[in-house]
Order: structure tokens, then sequence, then C-alpha cells
């Protein structure tokens, strides 16, 4: 919901209105007409801050966990793919609320922050050409919304970045009647968005919806702008350092990231762009890491390319060890069986699970070739340590590139290279998992 009133907004429309002064769960915000307040503090006397290190994984971990426990029941993180332009890049974390107890009411909720980067600019664009030609949009919502919502008038932040507006939403035909608020603020050449919002299901089939407080999601939504944004103050992000990191029950998606170092991400992925996400179920939680290889021609026109993904998740049971035991093999049964119903043309066929040793308590291999669009080659290990079950998947396809991108000529990378890749990461990470 918060990404579409984002589209929204970046579609413009047609006219400028005046603005009064709001006052917003105790939070003042104040007119966006003529300069804003933001922060007044001399530039020579705030404290240096760079943005453009941190990445989608990064965001995902600034905010204060007790702020999201209590914005987000239950938050299940997302961060995308970080993007880039010849103009700007981009990183994103969502969290989404998870499962929550039954016959209560279910608190849906959505929290987003986007941050846009410009070091890369061309032809000076950059936050502050950015943020108008944003807030001149925004502006416009108002008087000309999109079918089926409402948008209040944008109001500034005080304190909150050098310029700063938000703006709430309101879905007026859909029956839950979703509200959401976004802030989009400049901070050390930086362009940062943050949305939050939802709406409360009630209990019992067929009970409804109940609509939120605009005034409570912008207080809420200036909360998480706030931490955000202090949070990016306090200089770089995380970095790595060459040191790996053990896998334990409490880690993280980032700290899986970790698990491998950057000699290896390099040797088997090549230049690639890394997400990390986390995911709480009823009686196990993941932490995931993903790499997948990017296309950099180097100056040259052609180049032959591997397009490969690289993928690690952990789940760590709740009830440790006998509960690990069971999960690992019941995804064995289920790699051995073959679905009833499947045609004879599949689109991938899979080998049957391949036992190994010496690579945690227990473990097993698998590929998968696909012909279908593409030639390519995946395969995946999935071993136990203690309480903790940790698939490990690897693979993709050859092909030459050119400054226009992959050519459509593809072939798949050989059961060799995909099990001698596998093997290698799979021992390291079972060598770092504790299972506890």
């Amino acid at each position: 919901m918060i990404a579409c009133v984002l589209a929204l907004v970046l579609l413009g429309g047609g006219g400028v209105g005046a603005y009064a002064l709001l006052s917003s769960g105790g939070e003042t915000v104040e007119s966006v007409s003529g300069e804003q307040p933001g922060d007044t503090t001399p530039e020579s006397e705030r404290p240096v801050a760079k943005p453009a290190s941190f990445k989608g994984e990064d965001l995902c971990a600034i905010l204060p966990s007790d702020l999201l426990k209590r914005l987000v029941r239950n938050a299940q993180e997302n961060p995308a793919d970080d993007t880039s332009t010849m103009s700007s890049a981009e990183s994103t974390c969502k969290w989404e609320s998870g499962e929550q107890p039954q016959g209560k009411v279910e608190q849906k909720r959505d929290l987003e922050v986007v941050l846009t980067t410009y070091e890369k600019a061309r032809d000076d664009f950059d936050a502050k050409q950015h943020y108008a030609i944003r807030q001149e949009n925004t502006q416009a919502m108002p008087a000309d919304p999109p079918e089926g919502f409402r948008f209040s008038e944008p109001r500034s932040v005080p304190g909150l970045g050098e310029a700063s507006y938000a703006f709430t939403s309101t879905s007026t035909d859909s029956p839950t009647k979703s509200v959401d608020a976004e802030i989009t603020f400049q901070l050390s050449g930086a362009l940062v968005t943050v949305g939050y919002g939802g709406y409360d299901a009630l209990p019992g089939l067929g009970a409804g919806y109940r609509k939120l407080s605009e005034s409570q999601v912008m207080s809420s939504a200036q909360e998480a702008a706030k931490a955000i944004s202090a949070a990016l103050l306090k200089g770089e992000a995380p970095s790595d350092d060459g040191e790996v990191t053990r896998i334990t029950a409490a880690s993280r998606g980032r700290d899986v990231c970790e698990a491998l170092s950057a000699e290896i991400v390099q040797k088997y992925v090549g230049k690639a762009r890394t997400s990390a996400r986390n995911t709480e179920y009823s009686d196990e939680r993941w932490a995931s890491c993903g790499w997948s290889s990017t296309f950099d021609p180097g100056g040259r026109s052609e180049v032959a390319y591997d397009m490969v993904d690289l993928r690690v998740n952990v789940a760590t049971m709740d009830e440790g060890v006998a509960a690990a035991r069971h999960e690992f093999r019941q995804r064995k049964k289920d790699a051995t069986a073959v679905p009833a119903g499947v045609p004879q043309e599949q689109p991938a066929e899979k080998s049957r699970p391949i036992a190994l040793t010496g690579i945690g308590e227990e473990a097993f291999a698998q590929l998968s070739t696909s012909d279908q669009i593409v030639n390519r080659r995946e395969g995946s290990i999935v071993y136990r340590v203690g309480g903790q079950v940790v698939e490990v998947t690897f693979g993709g396809l050859s092909t030459v590139a050119t400054t226009a991108g992959p050519d459509s000529g593809t072939t798949a990378l050989s059961e060799e290279k995909v099990l001698t890749a596998l093997k290698d990461i799979a021992k390291r990470l079972a060598s770092r998992t504790t299972g506890k």
C-alpha cells in the first residue's frame, strides 16, 4: 500500500494550495508553503553522515527493536535489492506485520524506509532537486487525487532533516479503509522516505475492519522517521571488515551474510548485490542472506559472464534438536518424493538427493536443471547442526554479456561447478554454525 502511494505521488497532478498549521498526535507539523524550517543547525556543526554506505540490510537493522515491536507486530522484514541508475542509488527495507493470536484484533501494519543517494549524480541532479520535484507533485494530490484515495495537505516536520514534508492517504473504496502516512526528508545529501500505515482486522468471520486514526498513524510515522534519521546521522553503516561471524540462534540475516568472507563471495558469485531478511513463525525463525551477481563489462563490449545466485537460509527451531531432526528428515523425504500429477515435461528436472558426510551432523544435496526459457542449473545442500537446519542454494547460467545486457544464448552451469561451489560454501558455513 505504501509503495502504491509513493508511485501515485510521483505521477504528480495540478494545482498548489495554501496550507495552515496542523497538530498531529502531539507532533507539530507545519505548512510546506515557502521555506521549510528543517534543521536550523549550521551545516558546519551538523554530524557527518554517510548515507550512501547504508544498503537494504543495513536499513533493516537501524530501527530500535522496541520501537519496531510497537509499530509492527511480529514484524517480518523484507529488504529490496539495492538498485542504481545513472543519477542515484536506492536502498529499501520494509517490515510487514506477521502472525498474530487468533480471536483478537489483528493489527495489519507496514513500515517502509527508502534511502536514495546521489553520489554518482549527473547533470547536477541531486537530493535537493529530486525533493523539490516530489514536493511539488505531492502538493497537487489533495486537489486532484487518484480515484479511490483521499490525500491530506502536505505539512513539514520541524527538526527533521534539512527539509521535510509529510502527508496521509486514505483508501476510500476498499473495505479496509487503510490509512497511511508518508514522510520525505533531506539528510546529508540523501533523500529519505518513510511510510507507515495499515488497518485493524476485527476478530471473527466477516467481522470487518477498523479504520486507524490519521493523527496516530502520522505520529507513529514521525517516531520512525526521527529514529531512522538519528541512526543515519551516527555515521557509516557497519562494514565487512573481513571477519566472519558465527551462526547462532540469535543470528539475523545480516549475520548470515557476514558468515561468508568477501573473498568466497567474490570467488563464486563475483560482483554481487546482497540482501538479507528475517522471518518469524510460530515455532521457528528464519535468517536469510542472498547474493546475486551483477554485470560489469569493465569497458569491454562483450564478456563471458556467469549469472549466478547464492542463497543461505538458517532455520532455528524453538523446540531445539528434536524439532530440527524432524525438519531435516521431512525435507529429505520431500526431495525424494515425486509429486503426483506432474506432467512428463517438467519445468525443472531434479536429481535424487545425494547423502553427504563431513558437513554438519547430517546433510544431503540435490541438483535441479531447467531448459525452460533459459538453460539453468542450480543445486542445494541442506544440513543440520543441533537445533538449526541450514539450506544453501547456488546456481545459474553462463552467457555472453554486452553493454546492453546479457545475450539471449545461455548455457547451464555444469554439475561439477555447482557441486564444487556448494560443498565448499556449505562446509565453511557448517563449521561456523553453532546449532543453538
